[in-house]
């Protein structure tokens, strides 16, 4: 008999395709972004009074042009960015290596994937690394057009785009796929179908903190999403299953197979009819039995969740599996304090009783 994490670990946890397509959009944006950026700042003339400034504001620019949506963290992020490179360049290293980190960590953060600390570090580290490649790169690529605006935007570009492989550590880790929103299953299946996809989601949700690993989170949000699928499903054969009334479909083949019609072609129409409409309901039958399938893997799912959660709990450390260091101290100082107070109290009425 196969365990809960043996059958936990045997669902393929693969990376996310979506993710991995955003990437280069996502880069295209930072770099694009970037680029202008130090392009209006040599314009404006402060590229060339303070070039790591402006190279660690335009830097900054990247995570949010790569996640347009958080337009709103901007000025937060440029501040965290430029103060990391000016901290790093009063310590006397180039800024690019604290603007870099700084960058990686703020665009892991943003991102609306699902990220944790791992993702922060390695985030962090793939930016760092990539601006600080990119401006070692650039600075001799660029050389004979350095101080020029061309020269300027093509250094911008060039850092832009190895410190944008940033996105790839998180978008190539494995995801939580197929997991709805409850907003998408209230959009996309009726009131009756909802029930076993919230229960579902609510079952993650509390199973979720005590899973040991990111696999086996992502095991239980793809059983989670596979209830959605399976609702999904149910509901179109429902639906399929309406349009198909047996009673009226048997008294159509009835009314087919008249005996008393002498006209032989409408004979033969009316039989080529009655044979289409039994297979119609062979079909409904066979549609009927699939759907209570589908109904019964719901409930093997839900089993399956509910299962996982009372295991988890189970499994996760409590405070009664082990005892403080310092117990046996602790309980060795109170006892000897306890025979201490008993002879002092024995002593105490000893004396009384010789003052009588």
């Amino acid at each position: 008999m196969t365990t809960f994490a043996e059958r936990l670990s045997a669902v393929v946890i693969r990376p996310d395709a979506t993710a991995l397509e955003r990437v280069p959009g996502r880069q295209a944006r930072w770099v694009a972004a970037q680029a202008v950026v130090a392009g209006v700042l040599w314009l404006t003339g402060l590229w060339s009074s303070h070039p790591e400034l402006s190279l660690s504001l335009a830097l900054s620019i990247g995570p949010i042009a790569a996640i347009p949506r958080r337009i709103w963290a901007l000025p937060l992020v440029s501040a965290g960015v430029v103060a990391a490179g000016l901290g790093v360049a009063a310590l006397g290293a180039p800024a690019i290596l604290g603007a870099g980190a700084a960058a990686g960590l703020a665009l892991a953060l943003l991102l609306p994937e699902e990220t944790d600390a791992l993702d922060w570090i390695n985030a962090t580290l793939a930016t760092f690394a990539g601006a600080a490649l990119g401006l070692f790169a650039a600075v001799n690529l660029t050389g004979a057009l350095e101080g020029t605006l061309l020269g300027t935007v093509l250094l911008a570009s060039l850092v832009g785009l190895v410190a944008s492989q940033g996105l790839l550590p998180v978008a190539i880790r494995p995801q939580v796929r197929g997991l709805p929103t409850r907003s998408q299953v209230q959009r996309t299946l009726r009131e009756p179908y909802r029930p076993p996809v919230f229960r579902g989601l609510d079952l993650f949700t509390r199973a979720r903190p005590h899973a040991p690993d990111r696999r086996t989170r992502a095991g239980l949000a793809e059983v989670a999403g596979w209830i959605y699928k399976l609702q999904l499903t149910l509901q179109s054969h429902d639906d399929a299953l309406d349009t198909i009334d047996p009673e009226a479909v048997g008294e159509r083949i009835a009314r087919c197979l008249d005996p008393d019609e002498s006209d032989s072609f409408t004979r033969e129409r009316q039989q080529a009819t009655a044979t289409h409409l039994q297979r119609l309901l062979d079909h409904r039958e066979a549609l009927a039995q699939e759907r209570r399938r589908t109904e019964a893997l719901v409930d093997y799912a839900l089993a399956f969740l509910e299962e996982a959660s009372a295991g988890l709990a189970l499994a996760r450390q409590l405070p009664g599996e082990s005892s403080p260091d310092r117990l046996p101290e602790v309980l060795h100082r109170l006892r000897d304090h306890a025979e201490a107070g008993d002879a002092r109290r024995q002593t105490s009425r000893e004396l009384a009783h010789l003052q009588v």
